[in-house]
């Protein structure tokens, strides 16, 4: 009886968990300690998921389970070894960062550790991606109320920037599109035209393009669609291409001549500043330390510059490679191109299954492409999405998955 209890209450609790991933946004204070109803739902995961694999006589070999998991396992690794390595001169990111990585890794091991079967993956993530859609209508609904607008109406909902929206619902539209041409099921296409809809309205040219190169990518592997070999298929491929060309010409880069103050202006001082950290060798080696860039940044960026910059909070250097050498020195860019061997691997040979873990080397691709210009990973739900894609995509292959 306490078996089957404490396996349904995990279980519930994960839906619930990956259904609400913004939950984070509700803050609390337990007994003077500043946390979130998303931890504290982990914490209470956590405790379930223990109780279940003890009554399961299954403990032993959870914790044995534990090194196949290497993704998480080498994030906490170059964790330890930059805080042993770079002195911490911002506790306050650093805490931040550190939570950040605890709750990713912690509720990705417990996700693949509860959900070992293709069909029970499948379905947790389209939850995921069901709760992404409901949460980009609620910013909707959000911003039309009169909340949390900017001065150019992009949708934000309560987040704190559009592209931290945008980079939540990009897997989705991916995992939906791609379910939708594998199993031509309307409600995989409904989701997908939703997510379409939801980050075009967030106004980033980031996902937009990422998106669109990783569908297109995929629509080439598709062989059996012929997609690619269509004259119609070609025409709205190249028509979208010139939309979205035109659109970044439009709104990013003409911007940038015509003013000193756009996002590719200040992405060149965050790039400027950034290449300029690295005449001190030991920053590529070592990093600059876990969760630090912001207060280099803010510390550096004038006297590189010359002049004061056009913002001073910088959270992220906004490329992939800086923020992997800034986290964590050589390792963390080590770290990257393993990744980016191994999916160059998996979605180079032909591919007849498009499984959950073909689609989620398609989605890391995305981060990939889009980690190029933003890199707004290290914060509650998109770490943990990080983590769990490259521990589905590019992590220990479960047998029951074959």
């Amino acid at each position: 009886m306490f078996i089957k209890l404490f396996r349904n209450l995990n279980l519930a609790l994960l839906i619930l968990n990956i259904f609400f991933i913004q939950d984070y946004l509700v803050r609390i204070n337990v007994f003077g300690y500043p946390t979130n109803l998303q931890e504290i739902l982990i914490f209470t995961q956590i405790i379930l998921f223990l109780f279940a694999t003890t009554f399961e006589k299954n403990l032993s070999q959870t914790f044995n389970n534990i090194k196949k998991h290497w993704i998480g396992n080498t994030f906490v690794l170059m964790t330890a070894v930059s805080l042993l390595t770079v002195d911490i001169t911002d506790n306050i990111y650093f805490i931040r960062h550190l939570r950040f990585l605890c709750v990713a890794v912690i509720f990705s091991f417990i996700f693949i550790e509860t959900l070992k079967s293709e069909k029970s993956r499948i379905e947790a993530i389209k939850t995921m991606g069901i709760g992404a859609i409901t949460f980009g209508i609620f910013s909707v609904i959000y911003n039309l109320l009169g909340y949390n607008l900017t001065h150019d109406f992009r949708l934000l909902g309560p987040l704190d920037a559009a592209v931290y929206l945008s980079f939540y619902l990009a897997p989705f539209l991916i995992f939906f599109t791609i379910q939708f041409f594998e199993h031509r099921k309307k409600s995989d296409l409904i989701f997908a035209i939703l997510s379409t809809l939801l980050i075009i309205a967030t106004r980033s040219i980031g996902t937009i393009i990422g998106t669109f190169l990783v569908l297109t990518i995929y629509f080439s592997k598709k062989s059996s669609l012929d997609i690619l070999k269509s004259k119609l298929a070609k025409a709205i491929l190249t028509i979208t291409a010139i939309i979205i060309i035109c659109t970044t010409f439009y709104t990013k880069i003409l911007p940038a001549f015509q003013t000193n103050y756009s996002s590719l202006n200040e992405r060149q001082e965050i790039w400027q500043t950034s290449i300029h950290l690295f005449k001190d060798p030991l920053n590529f080696v070592w990093g600059i330390g876990f969760g630090q860039f912001q207060n280099e940044y803010a510390t550096n960026a004038k006297e590189i510059l010359g002049r004061n910059p056009l913002d001073y909070y910088v959270l992220q250097p906004h490329n992939i490679f800086l923020l992997f050498i800034f986290q964590y020195g050589i390792l963390g860019l080590l770290f990257l191109f393993a990744c980016i061997v191994r999916i160059v691997k998996n979605l180079k040979k032909p591919i007849k299954n498009f499984d959950i873990r073909i689609i989620s080397n398609f989605i890391i691709l995305y981060f990939l492409f889009h980690g190029m210009i933003d890199t707004p990973f290290f914060k509650n739900d998109l770490l943990f999405l990080l983590i769990l894609f490259l521990e589905i995509g590019l992590g220990h292959k479960d047998k029951r998955l074959s």
